[in-house]
């Protein structure tokens, strides 16, 4: 029986001082059943992590997708213990920034120069300063999500406290759908095109040859934000996937096993104007202490078989799912959504039923048999067939669970506190 005692008052404590207790809009509270999840972390030990009530969990969040490698890898503890003893950030630069860009530069596709900063957020900003500074022109195209600043989420339903003159100047284009984005570049004089190139179930065939064409052509540059796709997929992201080279673009999250780094990468005609006047700087984009952990954490990546074995993993674990749907014949309320490395389960509403009713009765259930989830899993390498075979049984009786919910078409007799209530929901039911 599961106790989140320590977990309830930390919460308690926190909502007094901190906006939803947590610091990223994901790891709130409120993406689990309320009252019936944890909400602090202990430690974790590659792909397990421990809550502070002694709770243990298998993780398929993997802190939003920075944990690549898993945590407490001893390898990269042990460089960045290293840099620990020398300094963090200082006077001068460290070594390791020279080494970590040389790296870049060979193992990602479109990466002559890069530049350092710290969230994802940072690097697709940059890159868009450049692409403005580079193409003289202002508006921008963008398909995702991009991170939190004014020109990206001003362009979302989540656009309060963002000017209206700065909301004018991006419009969001279709997916794998040429003919919106071509249509959108004949009516603006667009400096960029911006898009996270893997997403959903990824692009159709032809899809990102034809978008950075298309944006060649209407005289805008190409921005791949990889911030989730890099590191994950492969190392140098959906670039790397499917033989397309941007002109630019941003990477973070799973560089360096959950350390804070991010970086915008590209053309050096490009990024050579951050000595001409298109400013891009901050204190802590030379941390040195994250850049001994992406150093290490990219030695790991770069090993043979690793990406082998995460798509085998997340294949079990797709294939898996899809046919539990079809078990209990809930395609009308669930679906499959993502490529193997990185994908999980939809929600749909049934009846009187929301989606997030039926992505509650799954979370408290996941939560029940030790899986810490939301509904897209991400993987790292210490993932296996083992875990696998859990979180599958797990989801199986979640399942069966739904098909009981959509049946009497209420969910009353089976959640046991609050329900799964995120911040920004979906607008369809």
């Amino acid at each position: 029986m599961q106790n989140f005692t320590k977990s309830h008052e930390l919460l308690n404590r926190e909502l007094q001082v901190s906006p939803l207790a947590a610091q990223t809009y994901s790891k709130s509270y409120r993406y689990f059943c309320q009252g019936l999840a944890p909400s602090y972390m202990d430690h974790g030990e590659g792909c397990y992590i421990y809550d502070v009530d002694g709770n243990k969990f298998i993780d398929y969040m993997c802190a939003l997708g920075p944990i690549t490698v898993g945590y407490n890898e001893p390898s990269v503890n042990e460089a960045v213990i290293k840099q620990v003893n020398k300094f963090a950030s200082g006077s001068l630069q460290s070594e390791l920034e020279v080494e970590l860009a040389e790296k870049l530069c060979e193992i990602v596709p479109c990466a002559e120069m890069v530049r350092f900063v710290k969230n994802g957020g940072d690097a697709t900003t940059a890159a868009i300063r450049l692409a403005r500074a580079f193409t003289g022109r202002e508006m921008v195209l963008m398909s995702g999500y991009h991170g939190m600043h004014d020109w990206s989420i001003g362009a979302s339903e989540n656009h309060k406290g963002v000017p209206e003159a700065v909301r004018k100047l991006t419009v969001n284009f279709t997916y794998n759908d040429l003919n919106d984005l071509e249509s959108k570049l004949k009516k603006h004089d667009v400096a960029a095109v911006i898009l996270e190139p893997v997403q959903s179930n990824g692009p159709q065939e032809g899809y990102l040859h034809g978008v950075k064409e298309l944006a060649h052509k209407y005289g805008a540059l190409l921005i791949f934000d990889e911030v989730v796709s890099g590191f994950r997929y492969a190392l140098g992201g959906g670039s790397e996937m499917f033989g397309v080279v941007p002109d630019l673009a941003a990477f973070g999250k799973g560089m360096a096993n959950g350390y804070p780094i991010s970086a915008v990468a590209g053309r050096k005609d490009i990024l050579q104007q951050i000595e001409q006047g298109v400013f891009v700087s901050t204190t802590f984009g030379g941390d040195s202490i994250s850049m001994a952990a992406a150093l290490a954490t990219i030695k790991i990546l770069e090993q043979p078989g690793f990406y082998e074995h995460i798509t085998q993993i997340g294949t079990i674990q797709r294939d898996g799912i899809e046919k539990l749907i079809h078990k209990y014949g809930l395609e009308e309320v669930l679906s499959v959504s993502g490529l193997p490395a990185h994908a999980g389960v939809s929600f749909e509403g049934h009846g009187s039923l929301s989606y997030l009713d039926i992505q509650s009765v799954y979370s408290q259930i996941m939560v029940e048999n030790g899986i810490l989830v939301f509904a897209i899993y991400n993987l790292n390498k210490s993932h296996t067939e083992k875990e696998a075979e859990a979180y599958l049984n797990a989801t199986d009786k979640a399942f069966a669970l739904i098909k009981e919910a959509v049946e009497r078409d209420s969910v009353d007799h089976i959640l046991k506190g609050g329900k799964v209530d995120p911040v920004f929901k979906r607008n369809i039911k």
